[in-house]
């Protein structure tokens, strides 16, 4: 008895699989797949373009910056010319001023000498 117990628990048991596996299951819904991480890595990108759009702002100052201190360097070696060019005028003025002294000195000996006569 306990064997035609077993054969049958064993033919309802196989029935219940097969009738299990023959029964229409509903698919599950496909959710659109959009990962966790993707978020986050969005903001990170949008983040990188920002520090990026600073970075060429940063080179473009720089930039300016090397032509304002070309410019500076030019205007300096300018301002540096013309002390000097000023330098040589202050000397050769009193140069004269000193050739002038000297003539007056002379012309007043001339007329104290055209004096005494």
């Amino acid at each position: 008895m306990k064997k035609v117990m077993l054969k049958l628990a064993g033919i309802g048991l196989a029935g219940i699989l097969a009738f299990g596996c023959t029964c229409p299951v509903k698919p599950p819904e496909e959710a659109p797949a959009k990962p966790e991480w993707q978020e986050p890595v969005t903001k990170l990108e949008n983040e990188l373009n920002g520090l990026k759009a600073e970075v060429e702002a940063l080179k473009t100052q720089v930039n300016q910056l090397k032509v304002d201190v070309a410019n500076a360097n030019d205007a300096a070696e300018k301002a540096v010319a013309a002390s000097q060019k000023a330098i040589e005028a202050a000397n050769k003025a009193e140069e004269a001023a000193q050739k002038a002294e000297t003539a007056a000195e002379k012309c007043e000996r001339i007329f104290e000498k055209g004096l005494r006569k």
